[in-house]
């Protein structure tokens, strides 16, 4: 008698459940959203450009002459004995740096592109400096984000702009 009963309820179990599935799997588990800033006027004393929002500042890494790896096969662990911690790579936060989602690279004299991993701000600071840090242009933005990748459903890569910036 019991297993009479156990057939209707597990279709009915099933059916149930059957709702909560959905028709896409979302393969993306995470992206970087884009913005992209374009100088106008005169260029010549621009060191570096900077996006802010959410009270953090982009950061722009620095080319580096250090080398890829520091560890030779013979660095190995030695059989019986605790391995020691790797070295620590180029790029890995330091300790007393403020970590920031934004990322900004030079595409060229009048171009900068910024991305922001999993963040899309509804508006930001873009300012331009000179080589002693001083501020050349700055202007408050609300950004208008364009999905350009993904789905509506499993959402994806957006980017922002053109954000024209005057210098004087």
């Amino acid at each position: 008698m019991k297993r009479l009963y156990a057939v209707p309820l597990s279709l009915f179990l099933a059916s149930g459940a059957a709702g909560c599935s959905t028709p896409e799997a979302c393969p993306a588990i995470g992206w970087s959203n884009s913005a992209t800033v374009v100088l106008e006027g005169r260029v010549d004393d621009v060191a570096k450009v900077q996006f802010c929002a959410d009270g953090v500042c982009s950061v722009t890494p620095q080319p580096t002459t250090a080398p890829k790896s520091t560890i030779t096969p013979s660095d190995g662990p030695i059989a019986g004995q605790a391995a020691t911690a790797a070295p620590v790579t180029p790029g890995t936060p330091v300790r007393g740096k403020p970590y920031s989602p934004y990322f900004g690279k030079k595409v060229n004299d009048r171009t900068w592109q910024f991305s922001a991993t999993m963040n899309a701000p509804k508006g930001a600071t873009v300012r331009v400096l000179n080589a002693e840090g001083g501020v050349l242009a700055e202007r408050d933005v609300e950004l208008t984000w364009t999905r350009v990748g993904g789905s509506e459903q499993c959402g994806g890569p957006s980017k922002a702009g053109p954000i024209a910036l005057s210098l004087p």
